[in-house]
Protein backbone atom coordinates (compact mmCIF):
# COMPACT_ATOMS: atom_id res chain seq x y z
CA UNK A 1 0.00 0.00 0.00
CA UNK A 2 1.53 3.43 -1.44
CA UNK A 3 2.26 6.15 1.51
CA UNK A 4 -0.02 8.33 -0.09
CA UNK A 5 -3.24 6.48 0.30
CA UNK A 6 -1.97 5.28 3.80
CA UNK A 7 -2.03 9.52 4.74
CA UNK A 8 -5.32 9.67 3.36
CA UNK A 9 -6.87 7.18 5.08
CA UNK A 10 -5.33 7.91 8.26
CA UNK A 11 -6.61 11.76 8.37
CA UNK A 12 -9.77 9.90 7.47
CA UNK A 13 -9.62 7.85 10.38
CA UNK A 14 -8.68 10.30 12.32
CA UNK A 15 -11.96 12.81 11.01
CA UNK A 16 -14.19 10.22 12.19
CA UNK A 17 -12.44 9.89 15.36
CA UNK A 18 -13.28 13.40 16.44
CA UNK A 19 -16.36 12.98 15.11
CA UNK A 20 -17.31 9.88 17.12
CA UNK A 21 -16.14 11.42 20.09
CA UNK A 22 -18.26 14.43 19.41
CA UNK A 23 -20.95 12.33 19.22
CA UNK A 24 -20.32 10.60 22.75
CA UNK A 25 -20.36 13.93 24.08
CA UNK A 26 -23.77 14.65 22.97
CA UNK A 27 -25.22 11.63 24.14
CA UNK A 28 -23.57 11.90 27.51
CA UNK A 29 -25.19 15.31 27.68
CA UNK A 30 -28.93 13.92 26.50
CA UNK A 31 -28.62 11.15 28.82
CA UNK A 32 -29.41 12.83 31.92
CA UNK A 33 -32.56 15.20 30.04
CA UNK A 34 -34.10 12.22 29.02
CA UNK A 35 -33.74 10.61 32.58
CA UNK A 36 -35.61 13.45 34.05
CA UNK A 37 -38.13 14.05 31.51
CA UNK A 38 -41.21 12.40 32.55
CA UNK A 39 -40.34 13.12 36.42
CA UNK A 40 -40.02 16.69 34.97
CA UNK A 41 -43.27 16.42 32.97
CA UNK A 42 -45.11 15.22 36.39
CA UNK A 43 -43.59 18.49 37.84
CA UNK A 44 -45.31 20.36 35.26
CA UNK A 45 -48.62 19.13 35.53
CA UNK A 46 -48.52 19.68 39.06
CA UNK A 47 -47.51 23.41 38.91
CA UNK A 48 -50.17 23.15 36.37
CA UNK A 49 -52.78 22.13 38.54
CA UNK A 50 -51.53 24.86 41.21
CA UNK A 51 -51.92 27.29 38.44
CA UNK A 52 -55.55 26.75 37.62
CA UNK A 53 -56.06 26.92 40.91
CA UNK A 54 -54.39 30.41 41.41
CA UNK A 55 -56.48 31.51 38.50
CA UNK A 56 -59.93 30.96 40.14
CA UNK A 57 -58.72 32.52 43.07
CA UNK A 58 -57.08 35.70 41.54
CA UNK A 59 -59.13 36.51 38.29
CA UNK A 60 -57.01 39.29 36.98
CA UNK A 61 -53.57 37.45 37.16
CA UNK A 62 -54.81 34.50 35.12
CA UNK A 63 -53.97 36.16 31.52
CA UNK A 64 -50.54 36.68 32.50
CA UNK A 65 -49.50 34.25 34.80
CA UNK A 66 -50.96 31.70 32.05
CA UNK A 67 -48.85 33.21 29.25
CA UNK A 68 -46.09 33.14 31.15
CA UNK A 69 -46.66 29.70 32.08
CA UNK A 70 -46.95 28.14 28.68
CA UNK A 71 -44.11 29.94 27.25
CA UNK A 72 -42.19 28.12 29.97
CA UNK A 73 -43.67 24.92 28.87
CA UNK A 74 -43.09 25.97 25.24
CA UNK A 75 -39.17 26.59 26.15
CA UNK A 76 -38.74 23.06 28.20
CA UNK A 77 -40.34 21.65 25.17
CA UNK A 78 -38.19 23.04 22.61
CA UNK A 79 -35.02 22.08 24.85
CA UNK A 80 -35.77 18.75 24.71
CA UNK A 81 -36.47 18.81 20.60
CA UNK A 82 -32.83 19.94 20.06
CA UNK A 83 -30.90 17.08 21.49
CA UNK A 84 -32.50 14.09 19.44
CA UNK A 85 -32.31 16.44 16.16
CA UNK A 86 -28.63 17.09 16.57
CA UNK A 87 -28.11 13.37 17.71
CA UNK A 88 -29.90 11.99 14.58
CA UNK A 89 -27.72 14.74 12.08
CA UNK A 90 -24.48 13.51 14.12
CA UNK A 91 -25.75 10.20 13.32
CA UNK A 92 -25.82 10.43 9.85
CA UNK A 93 -22.72 11.97 8.76
CA UNK A 94 -21.07 9.63 10.98
CA UNK A 95 -22.91 7.07 9.29
CA UNK A 96 -21.88 8.45 5.78
CA UNK A 97 -18.00 8.59 7.37
CA UNK A 98 -18.01 5.21 8.62
CA UNK A 99 -19.20 4.07 4.10
CA UNK A 100 -16.48 6.63 3.20
CA UNK A 101 -13.72 4.40 4.86
CA UNK A 102 -14.33 0.90 4.07
CA UNK A 103 -15.08 1.97 0.06
CA UNK A 104 -11.42 3.67 1.13
CA UNK A 105 -10.27 0.48 2.52
CA UNK A 106 -11.97 -2.10 -0.09
CA UNK A 107 -10.64 0.00 -2.81
CA UNK A 108 -7.15 0.04 -1.82
CA UNK A 109 -6.87 -3.61 -0.75
CA UNK A 110 -8.33 -4.40 -4.09
CA UNK A 111 -5.57 -2.75 -6.27
CA UNK A 112 -3.00 -3.78 -3.50
CA UNK A 113 -4.16 -7.51 -4.36
CA UNK A 114 -4.04 -7.09 -8.07
CA UNK A 115 -1.36 -5.47 -8.86
CA UNK A 116 0.99 -6.28 -5.72
CA UNK A 117 2.47 -2.69 -5.06
CA UNK A 118 0.11 0.22 -6.15
CA UNK A 119 3.09 2.80 -6.20
CA UNK A 120 5.14 0.64 -8.73
CA UNK A 121 2.24 0.67 -10.80
CA UNK A 122 1.03 4.52 -11.13
CA UNK A 123 4.89 5.24 -11.33
CA UNK A 124 5.44 2.78 -14.07
CA UNK A 125 2.31 3.76 -15.81
CA UNK A 126 2.94 7.61 -15.52
CA UNK A 127 6.10 7.57 -17.10
CA UNK A 128 5.26 5.14 -19.83
CA UNK A 129 2.49 7.84 -20.48
CA UNK A 130 4.74 10.51 -20.48
CA UNK A 131 7.06 8.31 -22.92
CA UNK A 132 4.20 8.24 -25.59
CA UNK A 133 3.33 11.36 -25.62
CA UNK A 134 6.74 12.98 -25.72
CA UNK A 135 7.12 10.69 -28.89
CA UNK A 136 3.75 11.77 -30.15
CA UNK A 137 4.71 15.37 -29.77
CA UNK A 138 8.01 15.16 -31.30
CA UNK A 139 6.57 12.68 -34.30
CA UNK A 140 4.04 15.12 -34.68
CA UNK A 141 3.87 19.29 -34.19
CA UNK A 142 7.57 19.50 -33.85
CA UNK A 143 8.23 18.04 -37.33
CA UNK A 144 5.37 20.21 -38.70
CA UNK A 145 6.91 23.32 -37.35
CA UNK A 146 10.43 22.44 -38.21
CA UNK A 147 9.20 21.96 -41.61
CA UNK A 148 7.24 25.24 -41.81
CA UNK A 149 10.19 27.10 -41.36
CA UNK A 150 11.90 25.43 -44.09
CA UNK A 151 8.69 26.59 -45.87
CA UNK A 152 8.98 29.67 -45.03
CA UNK A 153 12.79 30.08 -45.90
CA UNK A 154 12.02 28.74 -49.37
CA UNK A 155 9.33 31.60 -49.79
CA UNK A 156 11.92 34.29 -48.52
CA UNK A 157 13.84 33.17 -51.73
CA UNK A 158 11.71 33.79 -54.24
CA UNK A 159 12.84 37.12 -56.32
CA UNK A 160 9.14 38.49 -56.81
CA UNK A 161 8.25 38.67 -53.00
CA UNK A 162 7.31 42.59 -51.73
CA UNK A 163 8.98 43.10 -48.93
CA UNK A 164 5.80 43.33 -46.98
CA UNK A 165 5.45 40.34 -47.31
CA UNK A 166 9.05 39.41 -46.86
CA UNK A 167 8.65 41.30 -43.58
CA UNK A 168 5.91 39.36 -42.04
CA UNK A 169 7.41 35.86 -43.16
CA UNK A 170 10.57 36.75 -40.96
CA UNK A 171 7.88 37.89 -38.11
CA UNK A 172 6.11 34.09 -39.00
CA UNK A 173 9.12 32.12 -38.97
CA UNK A 174 10.43 34.16 -35.25
CA UNK A 175 7.05 32.99 -33.78
CA UNK A 176 7.38 29.90 -35.11
CA UNK A 177 10.60 28.67 -34.16
CA UNK A 178 9.62 30.23 -30.60
CA UNK A 179 6.86 27.89 -30.16
CA UNK A 180 9.21 25.21 -31.22
CA UNK A 181 11.34 25.55 -28.95
CA UNK A 182 8.31 25.94 -26.29
CA UNK A 183 7.03 22.06 -27.32
CA UNK A 184 10.74 20.70 -27.53
CA UNK A 185 11.10 21.80 -23.81
CA UNK A 186 7.49 20.34 -23.28
CA UNK A 187 9.26 16.69 -25.04
CA UNK A 188 12.11 17.40 -22.70
CA UNK A 189 9.92 17.80 -19.40
CA UNK A 190 7.88 15.08 -20.45
CA UNK A 191 10.75 12.57 -21.19
CA UNK A 192 14.06 13.41 -21.58
CA UNK A 193 15.29 11.80 -24.24
CA UNK A 194 18.92 12.30 -23.79
CA UNK A 195 18.36 10.64 -20.71
CA UNK A 196 18.87 7.46 -23.06
CA UNK A 197 21.51 8.74 -25.60
CA UNK A 198 23.64 10.57 -23.11
CA UNK A 199 23.18 9.73 -19.80
CA UNK A 200 22.42 11.06 -16.45
CA UNK A 201 24.92 14.05 -16.12
CA UNK A 202 24.56 15.53 -19.99
CA UNK A 203 20.82 15.15 -19.49
CA UNK A 204 21.37 17.08 -16.46
CA UNK A 205 22.96 19.86 -17.73
CA UNK A 206 20.61 20.50 -20.41
CA UNK A 207 17.78 20.78 -17.36
CA UNK A 208 19.80 23.42 -15.75
CA UNK A 209 20.52 25.34 -19.08
CA UNK A 210 17.11 25.22 -19.40
CA UNK A 211 15.55 26.10 -16.26
CA UNK A 212 18.14 29.03 -15.46
CA UNK A 213 17.03 30.76 -18.99
CA UNK A 214 13.33 30.08 -18.21
CA UNK A 215 13.67 31.60 -14.28
CA UNK A 216 16.74 33.44 -14.13
CA UNK A 217 18.13 31.57 -10.82
CA UNK A 218 21.55 30.50 -10.35
CA UNK A 219 22.21 27.18 -10.15
CA UNK A 220 25.35 25.38 -9.46
CA UNK A 221 26.19 22.15 -9.83
CA UNK A 222 28.97 19.70 -8.15
CA UNK A 223 29.96 16.24 -9.57
CA UNK A 224 32.10 14.11 -7.19
CA UNK A 225 33.64 10.85 -7.56
CA UNK A 226 34.14 9.15 -10.93
CA UNK A 227 30.99 8.35 -13.18
CA UNK A 228 29.18 5.37 -13.37
CA UNK A 229 26.43 4.40 -15.63
CA UNK A 230 23.43 3.00 -13.16
CA UNK A 231 20.84 2.07 -15.33
CA UNK A 232 17.94 3.55 -16.92
CA UNK A 233 15.16 3.32 -14.43
CA UNK A 234 17.24 4.47 -11.17
CA UNK A 235 19.17 7.48 -13.83
CA UNK A 236 15.38 8.57 -14.54
CA UNK A 237 14.49 8.45 -11.14
CA UNK A 238 17.63 10.87 -10.04
CA UNK A 239 16.75 13.14 -12.93
CA UNK A 240 13.03 13.38 -11.68
CA UNK A 241 13.74 13.51 -7.98
CA UNK A 242 15.89 16.84 -8.86
CA UNK A 243 13.90 18.00 -11.42
CA UNK A 244 10.76 18.20 -8.66
CA UNK A 245 12.77 19.69 -6.01
CA UNK A 246 14.34 22.35 -8.50
CA UNK A 247 10.80 23.44 -9.58
CA UNK A 248 9.21 23.48 -5.87
CA UNK A 249 11.72 25.72 -5.29
CA UNK A 250 11.15 27.95 -7.67
CA UNK A 251 7.12 27.47 -6.89
CA UNK A 252 6.92 27.83 -3.54
CA UNK A 253 10.28 29.44 -1.82
CA UNK A 254 11.95 31.92 -4.08
CA UNK A 255 15.26 30.99 -3.52
CA UNK A 256 17.82 33.18 -4.97
CA UNK A 257 20.23 30.25 -6.04
CA UNK A 258 20.03 26.48 -6.11
CA UNK A 259 22.65 24.14 -5.52
CA UNK A 260 22.38 20.76 -6.72
CA UNK A 261 25.17 18.18 -5.46
CA UNK A 262 26.01 14.55 -6.66
CA UNK A 263 28.64 12.02 -5.50
CA UNK A 264 28.99 8.89 -7.11
CA UNK A 265 30.67 6.85 -4.42
CA UNK A 266 32.32 3.47 -5.31
CA UNK A 267 33.07 2.52 -1.83
CA UNK A 268 29.13 2.28 -0.85
CA UNK A 269 28.32 1.22 -3.99
CA UNK A 270 25.79 4.20 -4.75
CA UNK A 271 25.35 7.64 -6.01
CA UNK A 272 24.23 10.53 -3.78
CA UNK A 273 22.28 13.52 -4.27
CA UNK A 274 21.47 17.12 -2.52
CA UNK A 275 19.22 20.05 -3.79
CA UNK A 276 19.92 23.03 -1.77
CA UNK A 277 18.18 26.31 -2.06
CA UNK A 278 18.30 29.36 0.11
CA UNK A 279 14.66 30.07 0.01
CA UNK A 280 11.40 30.73 2.46
CA UNK A 281 10.96 26.71 3.63
CA UNK A 282 8.48 25.12 5.37
CA UNK A 283 7.35 23.06 8.24
CA UNK A 284 8.52 19.36 6.78
CA UNK A 285 6.29 17.82 9.72
CA UNK A 286 3.03 19.60 9.53
CA UNK A 287 3.13 19.57 5.31
CA UNK A 288 4.36 15.57 5.88
CA UNK A 289 0.47 15.32 8.47
CA UNK A 290 -1.67 17.10 5.92
CA UNK A 291 -0.04 15.82 2.35
CA UNK A 292 -2.91 14.10 1.72
CA UNK A 293 -5.58 16.44 1.74
CA UNK A 294 -3.43 19.06 -0.22
CA UNK A 295 -4.17 16.86 -3.47
CA UNK A 296 -0.42 17.17 -4.57
CA UNK A 297 1.82 14.24 -5.27
CA UNK A 298 5.47 15.81 -5.72
CA UNK A 299 6.52 15.06 -2.27
CA UNK A 300 5.56 11.21 -2.23
CA UNK A 301 6.45 11.25 -5.74
CA UNK A 302 9.89 11.77 -4.74
CA UNK A 303 10.00 9.87 -1.76
CA UNK A 304 8.62 6.77 -3.95
CA UNK A 305 10.69 6.85 -7.10
CA UNK A 306 14.01 6.89 -4.19
CA UNK A 307 11.95 3.94 -2.58
CA UNK A 308 11.30 1.72 -5.67
CA UNK A 309 15.08 2.58 -6.64
CA UNK A 310 16.10 0.98 -3.90
CA UNK A 311 17.51 4.01 -1.75
CA UNK A 312 16.57 6.27 0.70
CA UNK A 313 15.05 9.84 0.53
CA UNK A 314 15.57 12.65 3.18
CA UNK A 315 13.66 15.87 3.20
CA UNK A 316 14.98 19.21 5.52
CA UNK A 317 13.04 22.33 6.06
CA UNK A 318 12.34 25.22 8.55
CA UNK A 319 10.66 28.54 7.80
CA UNK A 320 13.02 31.04 6.94
CA UNK A 321 16.27 28.35 6.60
CA UNK A 322 15.84 26.86 2.99
CA UNK A 323 15.35 23.60 1.95
CA UNK A 324 17.54 20.70 1.55
CA UNK A 325 16.08 17.64 -0.37
CA UNK A 326 18.71 14.65 -0.29
CA UNK A 327 19.20 10.91 -0.80
CA UNK A 328 20.97 8.14 -2.29
CA UNK A 329 20.26 5.08 -4.56
CA UNK A 330 22.16 2.08 -5.35
CA UNK A 331 24.06 1.51 -8.63
CA UNK A 332 22.86 -1.67 -9.07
Amino acid sequence: MSKSSLDALSLELEEFQKSLSQFHQLVDQAQKPVEHHKNLAAKMDDLENIVVTAFALAPHISLKARAAFNDLKSSLGNAFQQNPEILFQTCNRLDFMAESIVRRVNAILKVDDATGNHADGIILAQEEERKRISREIHDGPAQTLASLTMRIDYCLEQPDVSQTIVEELKNLKESVIRSLKDIRRYIFDLRPMALDDLGLIPTLEQFINGFKGRTGVPVYVDVEGERVIIGGDRELAVFRVIQEASNNAIRHAEPSSVHIFLKFDERKNRLSVAIKDDGHGFDVSATRKNYASMKKLGLVSMEERVRLAGGEFQIVSDPGTGTVVSFWIPFR
